[in-house]
């Protein structure tokens, strides 16, 4: 299990880990060096109101402390992923364009948006091109399917997957032999969790161990959302805060270890924009964006749907236009 030092604990063979002091402005390094806040991990152990009355800083440099720690520890996912950097193909060729080649390793990759846009679509075609061959852009690989909301959509999969010979039919760097070879429903390993222990248990016991033995590759949680929301109360927010993190920490130290892609869906909630009135934000606050590597969004009009991408190391963010047919999500 994953465990980051405590504060104090001076962790020197971690240098990557440092803080720089030098973009706070002088109480905020003075409360950090008296506090021996000095490494990101002893930082993103706390919650935001934890470590504030900690320090006893304000809100807004409390702020400011969380997201350089949280840029921090993207970073050092970042300078682990393997030299030559594998890109894993959406099956969209404009999706792939939109991210900079593919997805890639290390780190999670976070989808949402508002129910029926997609986002299930996505994931589902992505663990099939996991497995499609190397010269396709995937990676000869199978996946594992945390299901925490609905059964598993068998009968899409299957729809999809027969419809695979079509969708790379005219492609000419493969034998179609070997792309009909592939036992795509056995090479998806699927649960279903529904509270937030068993997901933790499935991603600290089972996840592991299913790695040893399996080719896997790809982790896709559909959603992360739904065991989090209603499991707390308000007063008990500090304690999902570090559950998220839990999860989050251990997610990022698999990519790593075992060079995954790892996915996780989330839902929209509704929020105040700048001009006043409301727009769609993803769900589970900063505490849980600050662990994200990547945020892509679904949206959808009467005649359209769209993926963006909010945030990312690998491309700049834009958006661009896709449908949903019987092979799968396509350009539009």
């Amino acid at each position: 299990m994953y465990t980051a030092t405590t504060a104090g604990e001076m962790n020197t063979s971690s240098v990557d880990d440092d803080l720089d002091l030098n973009v706070f402005d002088p109480y905020t390094q003075a409360a950090l060096i008296k506090g021996g806040f000095l490494l990101s991990t002893n930082i993103l152990k706390y919650t935001e109101a934890e470590f504030r009355k900690k320090v006893n800083l304000t809100v807004e440099a409390t702020r400011r402390v969380f997201i350089a720690a949280a840029n921090i520890s993207a970073s050092n996912v970042k300078c682990h992923q393997e030299p030559n950097n594998q890109v894993l193909t959406t099956g969209c060729k404009q999706i792939d364009k939109l991210l900079g080649g593919g997805l890639f390793k290390c780190g999670i990759t976070e989808i949402s948006g508002e129910s029926g846009c997609g986002k299930t679509q996505f994931c589902l075609q992505i663990a099939l091109t996991v497995q499609l061959p190397l010269p396709l852009k995937g990676a000869k690989s199978g996946a594992a399917y945390i299901c925490t909301e609905d059964r598993f959509p068998s009968s899409r999969i299957q729809q999809m997957i027969s419809n695979i010979r079509y969708k790379y039919k005219c492609d000419n760097k493969i034998d179609m032999n070997e792309l009909y070879q592939i036992d795509y429903g056995d090479n998806i390993l699927i649960s279903h969790i529904a509270t937030v222990e068993d997901l933790k248990k499935c991603i600290h016991e089972m996840l592991p161990k299913a790695l040893l033995h399996r080719p896997i590759k790809l982790i896709i949680i559909d959603s992360i959302t739904a065991v989090f929301r209603g499991e707390y109360t308000l007063s008990e927010l500090p304690r999902r805060s570090r559950d998220l993190r839990d999860v989050a920490f251990f997610l990022h130290k698999l990519s790593v270890e075992h060079g995954l892609w790892i996915i996780c869906v989330n839902q929209v909630t509704s929020s105040m924009s700048d001009n006043g009135g409301k727009k769609l934000v993803p769900s589970l606050g900063l505490s849980w964006a600050n662990l994200v590597t990547t945020r892509l969004m679904m949206s959808k009009t009467q005649s359209s749907r769209y993926i963006e991408v909010m945030f990312s190391p690998h491309t700049a963010s834009t958006r661009v236009p896709f449908k949903v047919t019987e092979q799968g999500i396509e350009s539009n």
